[in-house]
């Protein structure tokens, strides 16, 4: 539908670093109690529409009943159509299943059905959309309203305050439209100097983008900004507007799938602006249903968090998302291969659950490593940013800490000048050896002591490229290089560029 993936680990959107393995832990648990039951649990899954969005909530949701062989999922697709949806879940009630998922299609139609399944004993489980009653079991989302408040807030500043900005709602009668246009409303009645153009609800498609565009155009052309309550809106918006020749225009949308030619993409490629994630986290809303299920404890109201995707996230949220995908697809062939296997040899199910076991724990350890991966490309830039950056030559620098980092951060400082300054004096300075102080920074930062101290000088030397007047030659000696051609081969492999070429750069813009 109308949001997106940035799945259950994507970063800064679980609520919490230790989520993935928790819910691994979780996983396990439940596979181990799987082995002792006979009966069959049946959760029926009633989707509003169909698209990648739910496609991938969908796999998610399979992907955790691979470790319960005691759960079956029944899924239903209501294609936008609010009485295909209510007779569906009709046949969910009538089938009497353990457990209901629904996401409504829109607010008001969908409400009388859902209390009719909780009046049945079915327990509701309600995710990304809310019905318009509160006799529901549980619900799984995130905060529209905080969303639209957001990108409200951020297109407003981008456009300083004035222009006009046009609104692409969602389908009318849909929860998401409704309180993402509300947050957005207030956030943009603070900028009297912009002028909102309002209009869809129509559905959450690129079709109804476009439509609601050339309505639009047929009032103005003068558009600065394009906010589409999904990243197909915003899109087929600008279809639109290119077909009318109108460029510069800028566009915002949510849901940052990250799949090829979603929403994430799209912004690292320059095309959005900016997007809001919006999770799908299937994961979770499975172990949700099975809490309420088995009877153990939930939480009625389980609010998903998220965050904006712009040019200095979006690439490595395509990496972490690229690396997610291939664990899950490991995971999704294995899966595939055991149950062929078993299915012909008719052999006991524990063995297939052992062996699940044995991948959710390398799903595990493969995330851990990624995230460790992630912490030391950290480090290593505050290293190599923060040592190098405050060179001032006029300012003295302040006091630091007394840490391994700030230390050594102080170590490259006094000797940044000294060509003969190498790895065994700087583990004289740092009270180590060569081999225990490569280590320490190898493990702290994934770089070497020759590869940060070469950092440093580059750095340092570009500063004093873009700050001073000084030659190059003399920048160069300045930074600890024997050789100004051996200084300007090194800043080309460094930055991509020469030193000439950022001199020259600073011309162009004077």
């Amino acid at each position: 539908m109308n949001m997106s993936p940035l799945s259950s680990v994507a970063i800064g959107s679980t609520g919490g670093k230790a989520a993935p393995l928790m819910l691994l832990h979780l996983l396990l648990c439940a596979v181990f109690m799987s082995c002792y039951s006979d009966e069959t649990i049946t959760i029926g899954v009633s989707q509003c529409s169909e698209d990648i969005w739910r496609y991938k909530q969908n796999h998610e949701l399979q992907v955790g009943c691979y470790a319960h062989n005691d759960v079956k999922l029944e899924f239903a697709c209501a294609e936008d159509d609010d009485l295909k949806q209510i007779e569906q879940i009709n046949y969910f009630i009538s089938k009497k299943v353990d457990a209901l998922i629904v996401a409504p299609n829109s607010a008001v139609p969908l409400s009388e059905v859902i209390e009719k399944a909780c009046d049945s004993g079915i327990p509701v489980i309600c995710f990304d959309r809310k019905p318009s009653t509160d006799k529901y079991t549980a619900f799984m989302g995130a905060d529209n309203y905080e969303i639209g408040r957001t990108m409200g807030n951020l297109i407003a500043n981008s456009m300083g305050g004035e222009g006009t900005l046009v609104e692409i709602r969602g389908l009318k009668g849909s929860s998401p439209a409704t309180d993402r246009h509300r947050g957005f409303s207030e956030a943009l009645a603070r900028h009297p100097g912009i002028r909102v153009i309002s209009c869809g609800e129509d559905n959450w498609t690129e079709a109804s983008g476009s439509k609601a565009m050339e309505a639009v155009l047929q009032q103005t052309y003068d558009i600065q900004c394009v906010f589409g309550h999904n990243d197909r809106l915003a899109m087929g918006a600008r279809q639109v507007a290119l077909a009318h020749g109108l460029t510069g225009i800028r566009y915002f949308g949510v849901d940052a799938l990250p799949s090829s030619g979603g929403g994430i993409e799209l912004v690292q490629k320059g095309i959005l602006e900016a997007t809001y994630i919006y999770p799908t986290h299937g994961l979770e809303l499975f172990q949700l249903a099975m809490n309420i299920v088995k009877g153990r404890e939930y939480k009625r109201v389980n609010m998903l968090h998220s965050a904006v995707v712009d040019s200095t996230n979006a690439e490595l949220l395509l990496m972490q998302y690229q690396e997610l995908s291939r664990v899950s697809d490991n995971v999704d062939v294995l899966h595939g291969m055991l149950a062929t296997y078993f299915e012909r040899i008719n052999t006991q199910r524990n063995v297939i659950i052992c062996f699940i076991c044995v991948l959710l724990i390398i799903m595990g350890l493969s995330i851990q490593a990624y995230r460790l991966y992630l912490a030391k490309v950290r480090v290593y830039e505050e290293v190599t940013s923060e040592v190098v950056v405050p060179l001032s030559l006029d300012t003295p620098h302040p006091d630091v800490p007394d840490s391994f980092l700030d230390r050594f951060r102080n170590v490259l400082r006094e000797h940044i000048q000294d060509a003969d300054f190498n790895v065994e004096r700087m583990g004289e300075e740092m009270g180590m050896s060569r081999v225990q102080l490569y280590r320490k920074l190898k493990s702290l930062t994934g770089a070497t002591p020759v590869e940060l101290l070469r950092k440093a000088r580059l750095s340092r030397g570009k500063q004093l490229l873009e700050s001073t007047d000084r030659s190059i030659s003399e920048i160069a000696y300045e930074v600890g290089f024997t050789s100004p051609s051996y200084f300007a081969k090194c800043f080309k492999d460094e930055f991509m560029m020469t030193p000439g070429e950022v001199r020259q750069g600073e011309s162009c813009n004077v």
